[in-house]
């Protein structure tokens, strides 16, 4: 065996010690951030449906006759009836939009629930709680980053206190030292939310196949995103492209394993999920720039 072999084998001989390790000594009750939502509440939905949740289930079809937009195409809020403005984003490419809406949906129901619902049964609670600190680790450049783009200095020296932490006390990330040791909780930031910080509007609405709602502003904002994320730093030019897309399958399927059975309901509670998902999109978009 060459000498890389060698350093490989030893790498994944070593990152099986640590998982073992932490995901044993992680509670069986006990939940990621992803899970818990504690980063945004739009963290409760498959990944191709993610930042999408409303924060009202209704089951009354938006009328689409009664959306306007203002001379940048951007948001409309109606207060009447609500204790909080609703919020809808312009849509000129839905027929567009509604058929990568319909792919996602297949994708999610035809490949990544059966696997995430076998993956569940095979790898316990504790290990996939290990696996998503790991992932949310591996995207703290973006918090950092983006809460020094918005001057938040509070939120920059948790974020950057978080890594730190983590990456070392929290064996790189596989546990969520910060928050269990020290009761520091993360704040979610991100470039689009850096870009509404400044003013940027939404622009259009877009679906994206496999990463779900977005908008034109906040495309740009995760293809910022990607490069700062760790994940991204270490694409398929640094890795063999099978271990890359082997890694970003994994990522989704134990993102998903957390959040079976919610899309579904907001399926069943909505005449048109695509509405109702676009809708929710706005919104939560909204309330995080805000935050």
């Amino acid at each position: 065996m060459t000498s890389k072999g060698l350093g490989a084998a030893g790498s994944m001989l070593a990152a099986l010690i640590i998982i073992c390790v932490t995901g044993l000594s992680t509670p069986v009750g006990a939940e990621s951030t992803a899970q818990r939502g504690e980063t945004r509440d739009e963290l409760q939905l498959p990944p191709m449906m993610v930042q999408a949740q409303p924060e009202h289930w209704t089951e009354e079809a938006v009328d689409e006759d009664t959306l306007a937009s203002d001379d940048l195409g951007d948001l409309v809020e109606h207060a009447e009836g609500s204790d909080e403005p609703t919020v809808n984003i312009t849509d000129p490419l839905q027929p567009w939009n509604r058929m990568w809406y319909h792919f996602n949906d297949k994708v999610y129901f035809w490949m990544f629930k059966p696997m995430a619902q076998g993956y569940r049964v095979v790898v316990p609670e504790s290990f996939r709680v290990t696996f998503s600190n790991f992932y949310t680790n591996a995207t703290s450049p973006v918090r950092i980053f983006n809460s020094l783009f918005q001057l938040k200095f509070d939120y920059f020296l948790t974020e950057f206190g978080r890594f730190l932490i983590n990456t070392t006390m929290g064996f790189v990330g596989f546990r969520d030292c910060a928050k269990d040791c020290f009761g520091i909780r993360p704040h979610d930031e991100d470039f689009g939310q850096t870009l509404g910080h400044y003013g940027l509007g939404h622009g259009i609405y877009l679906v994206w196949p496999f990463l779900g709602p977005s908008s034109a502003r906040d495309t740009i904002g995760k293809g910022a995103d990607s490069v700062l994320s760790f994940t991204g730093i270490f694409g398929p030019v640094d890795l063999e492209v099978p271990v890359w897309a082997g890694i970003k399958v994994h990522e989704t399927v134990n993102s998903t394993s957390f959040r079976i059975g919610d899309y579904e309901a907001i399926k069943k509670a909505s005449i048109d999920p695509y509405i109702a998902i676009r809708d929710g999109y706005a919104q939560r978009r909204k309330k995080a720039v805000e935050e």
